[in-house]
């Protein structure tokens, strides 16, 4: 099975901790699949000519991740800054995100057609390629999208017929409404609720996982990117979803030991 990411890498800046970490929803998605032991996996996407890309470089490398399609353009590398409070709750400023690359770079003809194999193809949907992608999509890929918690439900509803797994963060009060978009679509949604666990809907149904307790919350970063891989994989191989969830639960607690969204040497 091919797994393909696009289009989401980037380096995330903790200014209070003085410490740069490889990131972004793509280069997280990926790693996890590759710990949960998938080989065929490559990414799509673009980076600056700079030593933070040559991070993000060294850290597909080092786990074997094909990137022949990330490619170094003239503009720097996507970088976010994030902040860390008491509960090990991460919070961003209004500068703290720089698109760079990501905002910059479009999928080449070839590109496209080398997603035509992939089982696969995970994109976060603030992503300038979404709706070319939600087009050129085939039949026999599996599409998901993180909404992540900043794309409110009318940009959900004017995506969601092209996707197979929407994801994203979100809030109790959202729950019914995402239950009745799941239902009238007849897709899976599935949201997390940080410490609250998280909540999938398929068919009229509501599954719900409470939070894997962890001794010390140290960074939430990249915890939602690794409940997707571990959902998706589970969820493709079982269609069981109250498995799937306790995958992508388990998998995310995991995240919370560390700094950063992939633990790094």
């Amino acid at each position: 099975m091919k797994i393909t990411a696009l289009t989401s890498f980037c380096v995330d800046f903790f200014p209070e901790l003085d410490k740069i970490y490889v990131g972004g929803n793509s280069l997280n998605f990926v790693t996890q699949c590759k710990l949960l032991g998938y080989k065929n996996i490559s990414v799509i996407g673009a980076i600056g000519k700079d030593r933070f890309g040559k991070l993000i470089e060294n850290q597909l490398d080092k786990l074997n991740i094909n990137r022949s399609r990330l490619y170094q353009i003239n503009y720097p590398t996507a970088s976010n800054k994030i902040f860390i409070n008491e509960k090990g709750d991460r919070y961003f400023k209004e500068d703290s995100w720089n698109g760079g690359a990501f905002d910059k770079f479009r999928l080449s003809e070839n590109d496209w057609n080398s997603l035509a194999e992939s089982k696969i193809v995970a994109m976060p949907a603030g992503d300038p390629n979404l709706k070319e992608l939600l087009k050129r999509r085939n039949e026999k890929q599996f599409v998901v999208i993180d909404f992540l918690d900043y794309l409110g439900m009318d940009f959900i509803k004017e995506h969601i017929d092209n996707i197979d797994i929407v994801f994203l963060s979100g809030k109790e009060e959202m729950l019914n409404e995402l239950q009745e978009l799941s239902y009238q679509k007849k897709k899976l949604i599935v949201t997390t609720l940080g410490a609250k666990g998280s909540v999938a809907f398929f068919e009229n149904k509501r599954y719900y996982q409470k939070a894997i307790e962890v001794t010390e919350i140290v960074d939430t970063t990249g915890c939602g990117d690794a409940f997707q891989a571990a959902f998706t994989i589970k969820w493709l191989k079982t269609k069981d979803i109250e498995k799937s969830l306790k995958a992508g639960s388990i998998t995310a607690s995991k995240v919370l030991n560390f700094i950063g969204g992939v633990e790094q040497e």
